[in-house]
């Protein structure tokens, strides 16, 4: 018991970050919350929504193309975003293969360092027909 006493205290101290939401509804919320908080709105506006779209807006339609099916349906998901701008979790309403595709590469994606960590950009896509 001394031993694991003894670990605790000489391990190196770490930032401590919210935790995460439990749930798409609660990261939905938290989502909404950063597009509008004066401390983030700035950053969701001008840094992050430019960011997504320049990297993602071709990746979406190379998803659809590959698709049999290209399902036309709106979802939604919210990405947490660490205080280095990679991405934690990703939350999700429901899972079209479109999603999948585009999860895919957004588990492994960094984004400029948002202002607050965690950071929840939530995104809603609708398809033009």
């Amino acid at each position: 018991m001394a031993m694991l006493t003894a670990l605790a205290i000489a391990a190196p101290s770490v930032t401590a970050q919210a935790p995460l939401a439990d749930s798409f509804v609660e990261a939905q919320e938290l989502g909404r919350r950063d597009e509008k908080d004066p401390l983030t709105l700035e950053y969701h506006r001008s840094v992050l929504l430019p960011q997504f779209g320049a990297r993602y807006r071709a990746h979406l339609r190379e998803c659809q193309a590959a698709l049999p099916q290209p399902d036309q349906t709106p979802f939604s998901f919210v990405a947490a975003l660490d205080g280095e701008g990679k991405v934690l979790k990703l939350w999700s309403d429901r899972s079209p293969p479109v999603y999948a595709c585009l999860r895919g590469r957004l588990l492994f994606e960094r984004f400029q360092p948002p202002p607050r960590a965690p950071f929840y950009l939530y995104v809603h896509m609708r398809f033009a027909t």
